[in-house]
């Protein structure tokens, strides 16, 4: 059995970014500002094979804006049950700055995603607990424009890997970033 063609791995993200996929979701790994390990669930909100990179977003407040500030090395996968295959991606991200692909990343989040960012206090502030405020009354919510807390993250991947477990055998692949493109290797499963 031939490695599949990393055009086809990336099919797979840039479907996850326009229709229902099982790679809608992608688990994110990052290191905490404690240096734990911090793993999370986010919403791919762009994929570039071209490129290599990958986007979603966040609000600015969020922890992870600190942890990928701090160290931006991050690592994502995600499971296709129908398909019986797992994606495993490393790479470095950084907060969007161009003021054109956050518009953009803006304007496509539906009004439901948007009411997010109506949030009065950062994500994983204590509260009390029947939600009504901050457990620390002393704590005030913060205000601003919604668009100012939003926080688009885009990753340039070094490494993606792709592993079939529908094959037999399992066949496991490993695609590089080199200065001449992806180069691909297999692995044993």
């Amino acid at each position: 059995m031939s490695i599949p063609a990393f055009a086809d791995i990336w099919s797979h993200l840039e479907r996850a970014t326009r229709e229902r996929s099982p790679f809608n979701f992608l688990s994110l790994a990052s290191l905490g500002l404690d240096g734990s390990p911090q793993l999370r669930t986010i919403v791919l909100r762009a994929a570039d094979g071209k490129a290599g990179t990958l986007h979603f977003v966040t609000d600015f407040r969020s922890p992870k804006i600190a942890e990928i500030g701090r160290d931006p090395r991050v690592a994502l996968t995600g499971y296709d049950p129908v398909r019986n295959g797992q994606i495993r991606m490393s790479g470095v991200a950084r907060l969007v700055e161009d003021e054109i692909v956050r518009k953009a990343l803006w304007d496509r989040l539906r009004g439901g995603t948007r009411t997010l960012f109506e949030a009065p206090y950062p994500p994983g502030t204590p509260l009390t607990e029947d939600g009504a405020g901050p457990a620390d009354p002393a704590f005030r919510p913060e205000e601003g424009d919604l668009y100012d807390r939003f926080a688009p993250v885009e990753i340039t991947l070094s490494h993606l890997e792709w592993l079939d477990l529908a094959a037999t055998p399992h066949l496991r692949c490993r695609y590089g970033r080199t200065a001449a493109g992806w180069a691909s290797s297999r692995l044993s499963p």
